[in-house]
């Protein structure tokens, strides 16, 4: 199997922005700002861990009982 294309790449990365709040228009902004892609896809990896962990708390919170 090859390499993935740039165009694959950048999809991925513009998915992975979008689910974790941020637009398109957002990521061009802040590499247009300065932000380097690879500060990018740190922050859009703290964004979704920081939302995961806020979902496992709230699941852990929520009551198992049904009346």
């Amino acid at each position: 199997m090859g390499r993935p294309s740039l165009v694959a790449i950048v999809g991925k990365l513009a998915i992975a922005g979008e689910q974790a709040g941020f637009t398109i228009e957002q990521m061009i902004q802040l590499l247009n700002a300065g932000l380097s892609v690879d500060d990018l896809v740190q922050l859009i990896a703290q964004r979704l861990d920081d939302m995961t962990r806020k979902s496992i708390a709230a699941s852990r919170n929520s009551s198992r009982w049904i009346m």
